[in-house]
């Protein structure tokens, strides 16, 4: 496969009451991205959300679902050889991030390529928020339909079986990571893994290296010092998730905003 055939992309975005940073995200995502169609799905917003993504040419469709029922949808509406997953609080600041992934998935053995937030020297992992991929590797993912978080397990799960590996590109986008301003952030990610099918203890144990990586590229020692007590928090999630767990998206969004 050479770096030409990937021309263009379909971009991908997950939305709930995102007004504040949807505009800034589809006109970085125009400027950058050689775009064939941006396909929004959006979670009920109240906010103005799809309205906004629509003046910008964006295929928007709504769903009261689930996480998962979302991510599967947006995948069943694309059609180019590779997709890009982008938060709707991302903003893409690289214009060599797509070239550059291009080139990665030259190697075969490349089955998703993230665009690290800019000033990231820990890489971990394969989070959506700006995540390239093959069509036809994420049509294989399962999922349930109305999780609400730790989707990217799934994706995790697919690569592994297939035998592929996550690239990274540095200083790709800014992240605003609105959602992590939730109070309550650990103990819902951690009720989160408890909701995953498998590897349950094993995946609690890898989110001490997480929490860590997350707090060295944060570059506060404040954060740092912070991370066992951030971690108690996800075991806490984890061992009570129907306390913590049910919480969806729509009470995560309200208290942030207040």
């Amino acid at each position: 496969m050479s770096q030409n055939e990937i021309k263009r992309v379909d971009v991908l975005i997950r939305t709930f009451n995102s007004a504040d940073t949807i505009a800034d995200c589809l006109q970085s995502v125009i400027r950058f991205i050689p775009v064939r169609k941006i396909i929004v799905v959006d979670h009920n917003s109240t906010d103005g959300t799809p309205e906004i993504a629509g003046r910008f040419g964006a295929e928007v469709h709504s769903e009261e679902t689930g996480l998962g029922f979302a991510t599967k949808l947006l995948i069943s509406k694309a059609d180019t050889k590779y997709i890009l997953f982008v938060d709707g609080d991302v903003t893409v600041t690289s214009a060599e991030f797509f070239e550059s992934a291009a080139r990665l998935f030259n190697d075969r053995r490349t089955g998703a390529v993230v665009g690290c937030a800019a000033g990231h020297d820990f890489l971990y992992g394969i989070p959506l928020g700006l995540t390239m991929l093959p069509l036809d590797l994420a049509r294989k993912i399962e999922m349930p339909d109305v999780i609400q978080g730790r989707e990217t397990f799934y994706f995790e799960e697919i690569l592994a079986n297939s035998s592929l590996k996550v690239r990274y590109v540095r200083d790709a986008m800014v992240h605003r990571s609105t959602y992590r301003k939730y109070r309550y952030w650990p103990e819902w990610q951690g009720a989160q893994i408890r909701y995953t099918p498998s590897r349950h203890f094993g995946q609690l144990l890898g989110a001490i290296f997480v929490v860590y990586m997350m707090h060295l590229n944060s570059k506060s020692a404040k954060n740092f010092l912070y991370s066992p007590i951030y971690y108690v928090k996800i075991v806490s999630g984890f061992l009570n998730p129907e306390k913590w767990g049910d919480v969806d998206r729509r009470r995560i969004a309200s208290a942030v905003r207040e």
